[in-house]
């Protein structure tokens, strides 16, 4: 542990925050200062480095407190370990395309701006990637998030049947995707099912073009900021994939609609 120590003050400029954000995070177990006999808080180099990943996930990722405790744990403790078999092969798969192109942690971070402890959880599979920070972590290995996530089929045929379709492992909390279409397509065709809320916790690009048809429920999609389309039912949508682009689920029932990137790299 380091010998260096900072009043709240100092440790909310180092990391990027303010001084009540500190407060708020220490209520919640997130940070955890030393203090004198006289209450004044004391922190760490250690702690200003929880600090600023705390700060990442929250502004780039998108994430509130109750999913960064899920990602870091309390301070002090691990998170908890209930990775899914979908998580670890995501993760394995993550880890093995950053050792193959000789990045360490530190420089994906970089590349990404996620948090390194963020990163090393999703290869871990303790940590559940949104489709924004997946998004960014394919880009960063030169892969797409779909070939990430759901691979190749053995077999490949013209027809898929009803209840035959790939599923991708969960991609943040009520998002379901579907492969609809298998081999060497020119685009990508998927179903996506989204329970009410969710959505892609954060913001993407990639290359391409996309198309969305809504077929129940409503939804709604930010491009770059700052242009807010709302969908409903019967609704469709094109749009350049290259724009910045985030959705939710707005409504308080499922919604389901097809999602067609070409070429693709979603």
């Amino acid at each position: 542990m380091s010998d260096v120590y900072l009043n709240i003050h100092r440790a909310a400029q180092a990391a990027g925050v303010s001084p009540s954000a500190l407060r708020l995070w220490e209520s919640r177990g997130l940070v955890r200062p030393q203090k004198t006999p006289s209450g004044h808080r004391r922190y760490t180099v250690e702690d200003v480095g929880r600090i600023r990943d705390i700060r990442r996930l929250r502004s780039v990722q998108g994430l509130n407190l109750a999913a960064i405790q899920g990602v870091l744990g309390v301070n002090g403790t691990a998170p908890t370990p209930r990775a899914s078999h979908g998580a670890r092969a995501v993760g394995r798969a993550l880890q093995a395309l950053r050792l193959r192109r000789r990045l360490t942690l530190r420089q994906v971070r970089d590349k990404t701006g996620l948090a390194l402890s963020f990163i090393s959880s999703v290869e871990h599979g303790v940590g559940r990637p949104s489709l924004a920070s997946l998004t960014r972590l394919a880009r960063c290995y030169g892969t797409a998030v779909s070939a990430l996530t759901a691979g190749r089929a053995r077999r490949v045929g013209k027809v898929i049947r009803a209840g035959h379709y790939r599923v991708l492992p969960m991609l943040g909390d009520g998002v379901k995707i579907e492969q609809l279409a298998e081999g060497r397509c020119a685009m990508d065709c998927q179903r996506f099912t989204l329970s009410p809320g969710a959505g892609s916790r954060g913001q993407y690009s990639h290359e391409g073009e996309e198309f969305i048809h809504v077929l129940s429920g409503r939804f709604e999609i930010t491009l770059d900021g700052r242009q807010r389309y709302q969908l409903n039912a019967g609704d469709s949508m094109y749009f350049e994939s290259t724009s910045l682009h985030a959705w939710v689920n707005p409504g308080s029932e499922t919604t389901v609609l097809l999602w067609i990137n070409t070429p693709p790299t979603f």
